[in-house]
């Protein structure tokens, strides 16, 4: 009889598979956007003051990162659509972990620009894919729906985690490292993620119904643009966004001068 590993057996066991998969999507989260959030405030707009970015461009400095994610989040949900979860969660990851190294080497503000367009690009693969994949766990234990919301409720309290530690392990960082070196510790962090995002990989490539460039793109801008309920949270995400971020950009600058 062919000997089998431990994974192998807990491969067979759809309840213990979807659990260690769940986990491990949301420690490799918890991770990155803690990593990332140290990245946002405080440390960036003192980052950016420093370079001599004035109020408007320090303001588009900060909200580079979330354009490039509005802008490509449909494109790498599609592509993952297409490919599969796994290789767009290792790229995003190897993106959280290597972008911020680059920081050690802005010069000026415009440059800074650049960099955050690019490091938008980590939270345009993660959005999607990952709570695609959290949610997809219920096809392994026979509905997609069993225990969706609770999935996502635990994935989102870890992700709610991360973004109230990240400015807090940020801000102590900086009474003690020059920013740069805050940077780097962001990268090093990120790069932590590996591990859990590294035992989700699973050797048996998916087989996804086989569609056109064309056709996926026409179903997937039709479902975005008809349906009414995205519009209406977009909208409260919209108007949410607005005053949350205005306050993580400039209140450290306030609290600066006051």
């Amino acid at each position: 009889m062919e000997s089998r590993s431990c994974m192998d057996k807990m491969q067979e066991s759809p309840g213990m598979n979807t659990k260690c998969k769940i986990l491990n999507l949301t420690v490799a989260d918890f991770i990155v956007r803690t990593a990332y959030q140290m990245g946002k405030t405080p440390l960036l707009p003192l980052f950016a003051a420093g370079l001599g970015a004035n109020t408007t461009f320090l303001g588009l400095i900060v909200s580079a990162s979330t354009l490039t994610g509005m802008l490509l989040k449909p494109l790498f949900g599609m592509l993952s659509d297409r490919w599969g979860r796994w290789i767009w969660f290792f790229i995003g990851t190897l993106l959280f972990s290597i972008v911020p190294f680059f920081y050690l080497w802005v010069e000026n503000a415009h440059q800074l620009l650049m960099l955050r367009l690019l490091h938008g690009t980590a939270t345009a693969i993660y959005g999607p894919v990952t709570v695609a994949w959290v949610i997809e766990q219920g096809k392994e234990q026979g509905s997609i729906d069993n225990n969706c919301a609770e999935r996502l409720g635990w994935f989102g309290m870890a992700r709610s985690a991360g973004y109230m530690l990240g400015p807090v392990l940020a801000a102590a960082l900086l009474t003690v490292f020059e920013p740069e070196v805050v940077f780097a510790a962001i990268g090093l962090i990120s790069s932590c993620a590996f591990l859990p995002v590294l035992l989700l990989k699973n050797r048996r490539i998916p087989v996804r119904p086989s569609k056109s460039w064309r056709l996926q793109f026409k179903d997937a801008m039709r479902s975005g643009f008809q349906t009414v309920e995205l519009w209406f949270a977009g909208l409260l995400e919209f108007v949410v966004y607005i005053g949350l971020y205005s306050t993580k950009t400039f209140l450290p600058l306030y609290a600066l001068s006051a």
